[in-house]
């Protein structure tokens, strides 16, 4: 599976110059709501006892033995949302501090430099049209202040509306693409390489999520020194079903070749779920199927590997499932 730290915006030690926090009756306080919040932009499964897990949850479910695949749909969202703790970073600059400059319908904040920071930073948010914004997280060397700044984070954001016309936070709709190797230009760069870019769609507390990510020849800590494109596809209804298609590098064991898989999970809001998974096999001979089903515990109730004859790959029923017939990706 491909994995992504991707804290490439600022240092504490930048945020930690930038004085008072913003009150929202500042001159530019406005435009706090051109930037998405984490939780607008952030996959979740969904957990027992109908909550959802979500952005830095890690913890393991406590009963049981856990199914495997349940297991991976959740690792994948937590990799997926990395990008989304980077949006966070720059959301919490927006929102704690106040704009620097306004001029018509831009508002920049910095450039900062922080006293340990070898890179400046600015954020700039321009309102394109009523409740219509785009926005730049740029950076450069701050022993180079003629050079020229470099986008590392751009998107477009449309906060939701709620009945009165008035713009809500934490919804909303837009895109974002995060760009590593331009990162990679400013000093200090992490190992990070490629690129990723969203679209997502959250404009109301009673309203479908949907999340596609596109990471572009980027790492796989499954295949040193290989680049890869992967695609990711969520959709998550309120307090309802939700399910989630990705690519996954499915390891060989002894009893099934491993491949790159296409996997789609979906899951009800209790926490019960399924996935149904494609492999070709790595030398691209043989392609085969396999399907797991979770119940509100997370404990693997059914298994089905057509070409094994383990009982380890093989058991239960598939009556119990949360989803009684087989769904594949069509990633």
């Amino acid at each position: 599976m491909t994995r992504f730290a991707t804290y490439t915006t600022c240092s504490l030690a930048v945020a930690a110059t930038l004085g008072a926090c913003q009150r929202k009756d500042e001159p530019g306080s406005e435009f706090a709501a051109g930037v998405p919040r984490t939780s607008t932009i952030a996959m979740s499964v969904a957990a027992g006892n109908s909550n959802a897990m979500t952005v830095g949850d890690t913890s393991a479910p406590s009963l049981g033995p856990v199914s495997e695949w349940y297991l991976t749909t959740r690792n994948v969202t937590g990799t997926v949302n990395g990008a989304a703790l980077a949006v966070g970073g720059l959301v919490k600059l927006v929102t704690d501090y106040p704009v620097t400059t306004v001029s018509g319908d831009t508002a920049v904040w910095g450039p900062w430099q922080g006293p340990l920071d070898p890179v400046e930073w600015k954020v700039t948010v321009t309102r394109i049209a009523p409740h219509q914004y785009q926005y730049s997280f740029d950076g450069r060397d701050k022993t180079q202040p003629s050079s020229a700044f470099i986008t590392i984070l751009s998107g477009a954001h449309s906060p939701g509306l709620d009945v009165q016309g008035n713009e809500m936070e934490g919804f909303g709709s837009g895109s974002f693409t995060l760009d590593w190797n331009a990162r990679a230009t400013l000093p200090e760069p992490d190992a990070n390489v490629g690129s990723a870019s969203y679209t997502y769609s959250h404009t109301g507390p009673a309203e479908i999520t949907t999340i596609a990510a596109q990471f572009r020849q980027v790492k796989d800590d499954q295949q040193p020194g290989k680049l890869v494109d992967v695609d990711y596809a969520f959709m998550q209804n309120p307090g309802a079903d939700g399910s989630m298609d990705f690519l996954y590098n499915v390891p060989a064991n002894t009893t099934s070749a491993g491949g790159l898989g296409k996997v789609k999970s979906r899951w009800l809001w209790s926490g019960a779920g399924r996935s149904d998974v494609t492999v070709t096999t790595t030398d691209s001979a043989l392609t085969y199927t396999l399907s797991e089903c979770w119940d509100v515990s997370y404990v693997s109730v059914y298994k089905v590997v057509p070409l094994s004859t383990s009982a380890t790959d093989n058991y239960g029923s598939q009556s119990l499932c949360a989803f009684p017939t087989a769904d594949y990706s069509q990633l």
